[in-house]
C-alpha cells in the first residue's frame, strides 16, 4: 500500500511547476577526499529528501528466507565472438590500460560516457539493444541515449572483459515514470559488488575511493545519510528539475533523485550480449520486507526480498 504522505507529496510536486581527467591510481583517494559533493540544499529540496529518506526508513530491511526464489539463478555469459569484435574495434584494452582494477573499471566508465554522450536532448532509442549496435545508432543520429543504453553499452563491454556485471534499474516505491539504470559489477579484488553510472559518470564511495554496491547506497540514504559520489561534470541542457522543484547542481539533483531510486532494484536474470533484444526479458526484483510490490503477477517477473541471494557471489 502506498504511504499516504509519500503519495500526497508526489501529487503536490507535480502540481508545482565533459570530460573527466582520471588521477593516477596513487591519488584516487585523495582525490575522493578532497572532493566531497556539498548538500546545500534549500527548504524545497530537503523537504523532498526527507520524504524519500522517510520512505525507505518505512520498509529498511531485506529478509533471508526465500532462498530459492531465484530460479534457475543469475546467468552470465561474455564468450560471444561479438563482443570479443566490439572490444578489438575500439581498441578497449587499451583504454581500459593496465593499472589496479579500479583504475581500469573508470577508464572503461569514462570512455562509455563520453562516447555515447550527445549535445542533442532528443532521446530516442535503437530496435536493436546491444553495446555494438547502439554506438552505432548514436553515431548515425546524434540522437541522446537514456540510462538504459548507456548501462547496456557498459555492462557488455564489462562482460567482455570477464567480469561478472548486470544492468540494475534502481527503482522508487511507487512508479512515477522515471527509473535509473546503472552497472552492478562483481570485484575480485575487492569481494563484493560495486555500482558504476555511466550516465552521469560517477559512481558512490566512502570517502576514500572505495566504491559502494547498492546495499551500501540504501543503507546510507536509509539511515539519513547522503552517501558520497564522484562530482558530476556535465553542464545540464535546461533546468534541473524533480517533480518541479528546482536544482543549481547536477550533485543537489542527483543526491535527491537516487534517494528517490534506491528502494528497490531490478536486473535482467540473464547478463549477455544482446539479451534484451530477444525474446520477454525476465527480471528479478528486490523488494524491501513487508512492501507490496507492482506486477507480482506478471510471468516474467521474479520478486524476491533476500538481498544476498539477489547480491550472490558469482561462480
Amino acid at each position: 500500500m502506498v504511504d499516504k504522505q509519500y503519495q500526497t507529496y508526489i501529487c503536490k510536486s507535480f502540481l508545482r511547476s565533459g570530460i573527466v581527467v582520471l588521477l593516477l591510481n596513487s591519488l584516487f583517494s585523495i582525490f575522493c577526499q578532497q572532493s566531497p559533493v556539498v548538500l546545500d540544499l534549500n527548504e524545497s529540496q530537503q523537504n523532498m529528501f526527507d520524504t524519500f529518506v522517510h520512505r525507505l526508513q518505512s520498509y529498511p530491511r531485506f529478509s533471508d528466507v526465500d532462498v530459492a526464489s531465484i530460479q534457475p539463478g543469475w546467468q552470465y555469459e561474455s564468450t560471444e565472438k561479438e563482443l570479443a569484435e566490439f572490444i578489438k574495434k575500439y581498441d578497449l584494452k587499451k583504454v581500459a590500460g593496465t593499472g589496479p582494477e579500479m583504475e581500469r573499471l573508470l577508464n572503461l566508465m569514462d570512455w562509455v560516457h563520453q562516447i555515447t554522450d550527445s549535445q542533442n536532448n532528443f532521446i530516442m532509442n535503437p530496435d536493436t539493444l546491444n553495446a555494438r549496435a547502439i554506438i552505432q545508432f548514436q553515431k548515425k543520429h546524434h540522437y541522446a541515449l537514456n540510462c538504459w543504453m548507456k548501462s547496456i553499452v557498459l555492462n557488455e563491454i564489462l562482460l567482455a572483459f570477464g567480469y561478472k556485471s548486470r544492468r540494475i534499474s534502481c527503482m522508487p516505491s511507487q512508479f512515477d515514470g522515471d527509473t535509473h539504470s546503472i552497472v552492478t559489477i562483481y570485484s575480485p579484488s575487492m569481494k563484493k559488488w560495486i555500482c558504476l553510472d555511466p550516465t552521469f559518470n560517477t559512481f558512490f564511495h566512502d570517502g576514500s575511493g572505495n566504491p559502494l554496491g547498492y546495499l551500501e547506497i540504501r543503507e546510507a540514504y536509509c539511515g539519513g545519510r547522503v552517501p558520497r559520489f564522484r562530482s558530476i561534470q556535465m553542464q545540464p541542457f535546461s533546468s534541473l528539475m524533480l517533480f518541479g522543484i528546482a536544482f543549481e547542481s547536477y550533485d543537489q539533483w542527483y543526491t535527491v533523485y537516487m534517494a528517490k531510486n534506491a528502494f528497490q532494484a531490478s536486473c535482467p536474470q540473464a547478463s549477455k550480449f544482446n539479451y534484451e533484444s530477444t525474446g520477454p526479458v525476465v527480471k528479478v526484483h528486490l523488494i524491501p520486507e513487508g512492501f507490496a510490490a507492482e506486477e507480482e503477477d506478471n510471468p516474467n517477473r521474479i520478486f524476491t526480498t533476500n538481498a544476498l541471494r539477489f547480491f550472490e557471489k558469482p561462480e
